[in-house]
């Protein structure tokens, strides 16, 4: 496992704080702590898991990784219906098939 990799008990125990619709499926956006407790943001789709953020400020809590959560969702949801002109995460970064 890499420094970026989450741990799988991490995953496992993940949070779903958020999700949206796009292609043609369902998207849980999660939350979930890593090995040193740093809040990460996931977006997870059929088998994959991307990494949306990790917060990284030692005061980040919970409700910090869902309120992100959500706003991802939010944009994402934006980008679908044609009311954001960009995607908000436009190259993303597959660290784990579930």
């Amino acid at each position: 496992m890499d420094a970026q990799s989450p741990p799988r008990d991490a995953v496992a125990s993940a949070r779903v704080c958020a999700g949206y619709w796009r292609d043609g499926g369902w998207h849980d956006v999660l939350a979930a702590r890593d090995e040193t407790g740093r809040w990460r943001v996931f977006d997870a789709s059929g088998p994959s898991l991307v990494l949306v953020e990790t917060l990284t400020f030692h005061d980040d809590r919970l409700d910090q990784a869902r309120a992100l959560a959500r706003d991802y969702a939010a944009q994402q949801a934006a980008y679908r219906d044609g009311r954001r002109d960009s995607d908000p995460l436009p190259r993303p970064r597959i660290i784990a098939e579930r």
